[in-house]
């Protein structure tokens, strides 16, 4: 039996022109993802989340370039922050109810979505919801 797929929503909000400036581009995109009904084993322990973001970060779960840092609660539960060149995951997790609370900040858009995809593909969610977010919006100011 095939098992259901993912349900996945993302809502994209606009960039806000400053009053006389004029917009030059961004730093950096920010996902803000919410991901429910995942497997409790996937997300109650520290190692198993560590290496969910190596795979998310590098596309490799033994890659061990960048950083991964993690806090394990007692009994069950994990906060982390993994950092790979310009991208940064941050996830807090709260295995009992199946739910992760993830931030991606990433240079670009590919970036921050190939992230993204493998993050849903490590973690296993039921329903997803993702929020984008233009971050760093660089502007020139104009003479008044």
């Amino acid at each position: 039996m095939r098992a259901p797929a993912t349900v996945c929503q993302i809502d994209r909000f606009p960039a806000q022109g400053a009053q006389k400036a004029t917009e030059t581009g961004f730093i950096s995109t920010h996902l803000l993802v919410e991901m429910w009904q995942s497997p409790f084993n996937l997300l109650a322990d520290a190692k198993v989340v560590e290496k969910a973001l190596r795979y998310g970060g590098s596309g490799d779960y033994h890659d061990e370039q960048g950083e991964v840092i993690s806090y394990q609660f007692s009994p069950y539960g994990v906060s982390a922050k993994a950092t790979f060149g310009d991208a940064h995951i941050f996830i807090h997790t709260w295995p009992e109810n199946g739910y992760a609370a993830i931030d991606i900040f990433a240079g670009s858009d590919e970036e921050a979505y190939e992230i993204f995809e493998r993050l849903k593909e490590a973690f296993k969610p039921h329903y997803v919801h993702a929020l984008e977010m233009k971050r760093g919006q660089l502007i020139e100011m104009e003479e008044t």
